[in-house]
């Protein structure tokens, strides 16, 4: 067997191609995790759909869902969504608590010049989405929330 000798550059190559599978293996074996789950559906108050907004999907830590993570979705102008997480779309298999955020309030010219103008709260303020929790598994496909009124959790007892 031939020695490889560094100095002169004979069988120089190998270092690099062998830093290189190497690199790769390490990077795949960090990219497990399970499959995405495409979840998209529809935002309702009142059977209404909802127009505009985030919804946020906060992974539960459960032994059920190790590789869950955040997904966010933009709610369009007829109420629907499809969950996102980062930039791809879907979402990991798991339990998550559902939140949402309204949209931005929308102000003329006129109003935001007026320092006397009291803008009233925005749409969907203070509602939040039922079910509270949703469960993503293969086949979850789409999911139909509405947003209630919401209350502040009760204290926990010492």
């Amino acid at each position: 067997m031939r020695k490889t000798n560094w100095k002169t550059g004979r069988g120089r190559w190998l270092r690099p191609a062998t830093l290189l599978w190497i690199t790769c293996i390490v990077a795949l074996a960090g990219c497990g995790g399970g499959e995405w789950v495409p979840v998209s559906g529809k935002l309702t108050h009142d059977k209404e759909a909802v127009k505009g907004g985030t919804l946020i999907f906060n992974p539960v830590e459960t032994k059920d869902s190790p590789g869950a993570q955040a997904a966010t979705a933009e709610v369009q102008s007829d109420g629907s969504f499809t969950m996102m997480t980062n930039t791809t779309k879907g979402v990991r298999p798991g339990k998550y608590r559902v939140g949402y955020t309204p949209p931005p309030q929308e102000l003329t010219e006129e109003q935001r010049k007026d320092p006397k103008y009291i803008a009233p709260p925005p749409p969907y303020m203070g509602l939040v989405p039922e079910p509270a929790e949703v469960v993503v598994k293969q086949g979850t496909g789409s999911i139909t929330l509405e947003l209630v009124s919401g209350s502040a959790p009760a204290p926990k007892k010492k």
